[in-house]
């Protein structure tokens, strides 16, 4: 009876426990880092049907700190593989669970470690979305502090003064503005026959223009053909031409200022001027000599004055001859 009744005991506590003693055990093991909300009878899901539970948690002997966490599956039907990934989540809103991803390796056998993961809690994934807003809605209660003291400093007796007289100034502005326009209004009530005479006149201009449009077509026409004659080789033929004119004439300039030839020697050469400048004061000479002693060159009347008078030239001429330094 004691015996019996130990064995009842086990089996109660057991079967309290989810463990169903009658059926095969099927243990697997996975590691976290981990593990909250995972005790004893946290089920474990398959495409949300329950195959097995936690049966113990323990923390590796390693140092690193890691939990593993035993996981007996009852199905036997759910054949696992050895990539095999045991994942915590959260299945409601205060429970967690072991979630089963079937991978494609080899099978895997009782007491094999599965791969490990765990997804955010629901707690941990509000607080992962709050904590922005959170720190984004500190930082702007700390924007609008910091606008609402410079508006208290900026909004003192002085300023509320300034900004009355700005809006007094703008509304005196707006009013001008109206009248302005109401002086426009009159002035284009005043000239609206002058505006539409010269609407009138600029319908004639364009009415004109539509008129002689073949006309103008031609002339544009014909500037065209002078274009392209121009650029079909005569303007250059045309420069080609210019540039050797000019080229001959700074040829000719050349030996003009070097002296060559007749018009070079006339340049560079006043020995010409010079003598034509004397023969023309002895046109002179001779031109008075002639008026004031006609009969020395012609004798109309059959005699000569005896007493001929002394012209400049005469004057000029014993000068020449007897310098005032010849005298004793």
């Amino acid at each position: 009876m004691v015996i019996g009744g130990i064995v009842l005991l086990v089996f109660g506590l057991n079967y309290l426990k989810g463990l169903d003693l009658l059926k095969k055990n099927n243990i697997y093991h996975a590691v976290y880092g981990d593990v909250s909300g995972i005790n004893d009878a946290t089920p474990v899901l398959y495409h949300g049907y329950k195959v097995g539970q936690v049966v113990g948690t323990d923390m590796l002997a390693d140092g690193s700190g890691r939990i593993a966490v035993t996981m007996q599956i009852n199905e036997n039907r759910l054949k696992l593989t050895k990539d095999t990934h045991a994942e915590l989540f959260s299945a409601d809103l205060f429970s967690r669970a072991v979630r089963i991803r079937l991978g494609s390796g080899p099978e895997a056998v009782p007491g094999d470690t599965l791969l490990g993961g765990a997804e955010l809690s629901l707690t941990e994934s509000v607080g992962a979305q709050i904590d922005p807003l959170k720190r984004k809605a500190e930082g702007m209660l700390a924007s609008v502090d910091s606008v609402l003291s410079a508006m208290q400093l900026i909004l003192n007796e002085n300023a509320r003064g300034d900004i009355d007289a700005s809006f007094t100034n703008l509304r005196a502005t707006l009013e001008n503005i109206n009248s302005t326009t109401h002086n426009l209004d009159l002035l284009i009530a005043k000239e609206s026959q002058h505006i539409s005479g010269i609407l009138t006149n600029v319908d004639k201009v364009m009415a004109n223009l539509a008129a002689n449009n073949e006309h103008l077509s031609n002339i544009f026409a014909n500037m065209d053909s002078a274009t392209a004659a121009l650029a079909n080789g005569r303007l250059e033929r045309m420069m080609a031409n210019l540039e050797s004119t000019s080229t001959d004439l700074k040829a000719a300039m050349a030996r003009i200022n070097s002296g060559e030839g007749t018009l070079g020697k006339l340049m560079t050469d006043d020995s010409l001027y010079t003598n034509l400048n004397a023969a023309t004061h002895q046109m002179d000479l001779l031109m008075e000599d002639l008026r004031l002693n006609p009969h020395r060159y012609l004798s109309i009347f059959g005699r000569k004055d005896r007493l001929p008078k002394l012209s400049k030239s005469d004057i000029e001429r014993i000068r020449e001859t007897y310098p005032p330094e010849s005298k004793p």
